[in-house]
């Protein structure tokens, strides 16, 4: 690679950075450190109508929470670089002398005319069964140098324009096809599609990666980076990423939601990452977990994929569970764990590490954690329609009598525990599955805990009994 490589994440403060940007930004984030690169934030907020002010803040927070940091750009506290500043609107001065720059060459034009106009020249192309195209042309006068602000429009020459994407390969459009777009709005805000290309160029960035939603917008960059005479960058986009369905594009209800939205669930900066650098790369192998490091030297461009990636969330969770498992001491694993339970649990510390080994395996997420574990801090309400589900109440009660007087005198071990329980189940001539059905649901109120045996030591004998004694009438 001739060129330093300089990327950037640009998102817009128009609402909350969703998983779908994340995505973006942790490929920008690994290509730039594989590369001893750098990596940029840019906020691009020229679109002042549908600006969200809590927006900003909830980008930096995400990032910060993840983990991706930027090496210069917006911040907490701008970080210092040699192209600020990285907020669009504080740039005017830059759009505005490029843009009388190209009005000067006669590459731009002012445009005076009305909306009503324009929708009256939409009509005649739709009621003929044409394409509406925007041309000079079509303008009700020549403007030159107007007394009132007047939005500026880049003039489209003639031919077609190519561009090469390094995932996607060659593109060629027509330029019949693209209309004289807006470049300077009448407020004297640039549009997206000028404001970004000129920031690009100025802060010299080498390799722009982003979804493929912005491949149809690609050939207008283009258009502008060789009527600016700016050099092109490399492009390079995205895959979409798929609602868990692989019909549709990811949307909010599939979970392209509000990144803090993870946090809060319980899930691990560095699991989120992992799973997200799938959506769309893969290094060959069949590998799943990746610490960052191995993200990082692993990550190259050739290994993006052209096919659409599929958000799968139980994957997701497989993988956030592993990394609660795996990677986390118990120390650790405590400290995240805090926020999610009641603080009264911890008084017990020890009767807590109990706990969480026996449901450390069963917890993905760490807002599972209350439920799963309240089992054993809780006295549980029990069903007796799921309690005498699998008998007749009679023969449970009698099954959870006989149990009581056979626990009162053995010792509270796991092996003391199951010999003597399946002894029991033998002399009762009871079905093992049903019996032990019953008494695992007398104990947890549940279907679903962890193991027999497990349970009735965790809990020690007193708390056994009682709950045994709670069900047996």
């Amino acid at each position: 690679m001739n060129k330093a490589v300089r990327v950037r994440f640009a998102p817009s403060p128009t609402g909350f950075l969703h998983i779908g940007g994340v995505r973006t930004a942790l490929f920008n984030y690994l290509f730039a450190k594989s590369h001893k690169g750098k990596f940029i934030l840019r906020l691009e907020d020229t679109d002042q109508e549908r600006f969200v002010a809590d927006g900003v803040e909830q980008i930096i927070k995400s990032l910060d929470w993840l983990g991706l940091h930027p090496d210069e750009g917006v911040w907490y506290e701008e970080k210092p670089g040699e192209h600020g500043p990285y907020i669009q609107s504080k740039r005017l001065n830059h759009y505005g002398n490029f843009a009388q720059g190209l009005v000067a060459s006669g590459l731009a034009y002012y445009s005076d005319i009305s909306p009503e106009q324009l929708a009256s020249l939409k009509a005649e192309a739709l009621a003929s069964k044409q394409p509406f195209v925007y041309q000079q042309s079509m303008e009700p006068s020549n403007v030159t140098a107007p007394d009132t602000a007047l939005p500026i429009r880049l003039k489209i020459p003639a031919g077609s324009t190519k561009w090469s994407d390094e995932v996607r390969g060659d593109f060629s459009t027509s330029n019949s096809l693209i209309d004289d777009f807006i470049i300077i709005k009448a407020d004297g805000f640039p549009t997206y599609n000028f404001a970004n290309v000129v920031d690009d160029h100025l802060m010299q960035i080498s390799h722009v990666i982003r979804g493929d939603e912005f491949i149809s917008s690609t050939a207008k960059h283009a258009l502008l980076y060789d009527m600016l005479k700016f050099d092109r960058p490399t492009w390079i986009h995205l895959p979409p990423i798929l609602s868990p369905d692989g019909k549709r594009k990811l949307s909010k209800r599939d979970g392209d939601v509000n990144v803090l939205d993870y946090q809060k669930k319980g899930y691990l900066p560095e699991a989120l990452l992992n799973f997200l650098s799938l959506l769309g790369w893969n290094d060959g192998s069949t590998q799943e977990i990746f610490s960052p490091e191995e993200l990082i030297a692993k990550f190259n461009i050739d290994r993006i994929q052209k096919s659409p990636a599929v958000f799968d969330s139980v994957r997701l969770d497989w993988m956030n569970g592993e990394y609660l498992r795996h990677k986390l001491t118990e120390e650790e694993f405590i400290e995240h764990i805090k926020p999610y339970i009641p603080a009264g649990w911890l008084n017990d510390l020890d009767y807590f590490k109990s706990v969480l080994r026996l449901d450390r395996d069963r917890i993905k997420r760490l807002d599972e954690a209350k439920y799963i574990m309240e089992i054993f801090f809780d006295l549980p309400k029990v069903d007796s329609k799921l309690l005498y589900k699998k008998d007749d109440a009679a023969t449970a009660k009698q099954w959870i009598a006989s149990t009581i007087s056979e626990l009162d005198t053995i010792e509270f071990t796991h092996s003391k525990l199951e010999t003597a329980l399946r002894g029991l189940s033998e002399k009762l001539e009871a079905q093992t599955g049903k019996y032990f059905y019953v008494l695992r649901v007398a104990l947890t109120g549940r279907t679903e805990a962890p193991g027999l045996f497990d349970i009735f030591e965790t809990l020690g004998k007193q708390e056994s009994l009682k709950r045994l004694k709670n069900c047996a009438h």
